[in-house]
């Protein structure tokens, strides 16, 4: 499979000027979104030529709210709530091994930002709340595959490994009303293991 994969690389590298040449000097637009679970998803503008796009996205993740009963045996209420917004910056250059199907390469400059809150009420005692705030930049690597479809429409997925550094902080404010706050510095590398992020995109040239 792996060697399958390179050589279809290598094919589109020798193919690529021939299909591109014609349409080189014109210029594209694609509006659209993106997605890869239902509580990360965004919005994406790119602009280039046939065979490199300038790229920005711009992020909404981990998204949640609940109001759930805790364990029966202390009474407990749970709420928890989150949110979270990214921005990403950079550029894909096209391999086309078709006229209308691309492999994507590129790199991308990361910046998330989450927040996260929970509540613990047990009964006859003061809530304990909990609130952990991050900040992660980073470089990001694009490894993907398109399809335009009748020229406007355009269909992809991509997996993005990312070096990120993450800073945060939780504070934590208990029943005897102290507080404690934990300061976290992480050097992380990850890779999308649960599927492909996927998208959709609207595409215009002048």
């Amino acid at each position: 499979m792996k060697n399958f994969i390179i050589l279809i690389a290598v094919f589109g590298l020798f193919i690529s000027p021939t299909v591109a040449q014609t349409d080189a000097n014109l210029r594209y637009h694609e509006f659209g979104i993106n997605f890869s679970s239902l509580n990360n998803f965004g919005l994406r503008y790119k602009f280039g030529n046939a065979k490199t796009m300038l790229r920005i996205s711009l992020l909404a993740v981990n998204l949640q709210s609940s109001n759930k009963q805790g364990y029966e045996s202390d009474s407990s209420k749970v709420k928890q709530s989150g949110y979270g917004a990214g921005l990403r910056i950079g550029f894909d250059h096209k391999i086309p091994l078709f006229s209308t199907f691309n492999l994507l390469l590129g790199a991308e400059l990361v910046m998330n930002y989450s927040y996260q809150h929970q509540n613990t009420q047990y009964a006859g005692n003061t809530p304990t709340d909990i609130t952990t705030s991050t900040f992660s930049p980073g470089i990001s690597c694009i490894f993907g595959a398109n399809y335009i479809l009748k020229d406007h429409l355009v269909l992809g997925a991509e997996i993005n490994p990312t070096l990120s550094y993450m800073y945060g902080t939780t504070k934590q404010t208990g029943p005897t009303s102290s507080e404690s706050k934990i300061v976290t510095n992480q050097l992380a590398f990850t890779l999308a293991t649960s599927g492909a992020g996927i998208y959709i995109a609207y595409r215009f040239g002048k």
